[in-house]
């Protein structure tokens, strides 16, 4: 059994923004030092500078909010954390996150988040779910 960690970023879409340039540079560089890497994403203008060679490129619907395609995602992505043996999920944006989050708990694996603003609330649903 491999000792070698295992990252997978899911991000919603792969374009040239902060926070995807970021995605990125972090799968590149795990790749380059020892780590598996893999990515989750619906698409994006940065996928073709990918090296599919280094990172494991999956697409799924991720940038949806819709609860239907987020339990499908929370399912997939189950699949894929056990299938690959991930050691670290990595939600780069709220909708995934939620995915994310269930399948981190069911399988117990180590989950982080990141996110580049702040939300206002106006109501206690819109809260709960920032």
């Amino acid at each position: 059994m491999s000792s070698k960690i295992k990252v997978l970023q899911v991000i919603p879409k792969l374009g040239y923004g902060g926070a995807e340039t970021g995605c990125y540079d972090l799968a590149h560089y795990l790749a380059e030092n020892n780590c598996k890497s893999y990515l989750v994403t619906s698409g994006g203008d940065l996928i073709k500078f990918i090296d599919k060679k280094k990172v494991k490129l999956i697409k799924l619907p991720v940038h949806s909010k819709n609860p239907i395609l987020i339990f499908f995602n929370f399912i997939i992505l189950t699949f894929i954390i056990l299938f690959c043996n991930i050691s670290i999920i990595h939600a780069r944006s709220r909708a995934p996150a939620w995915s994310c989050l269930f399948a981190a708990r069911l399988t117990g694996r180590k989950f982080v988040t990141t996110f580049h603003g702040t939300y206002k609330f106006k109501n206690k649903i819109k809260k709960f779910y920032n």
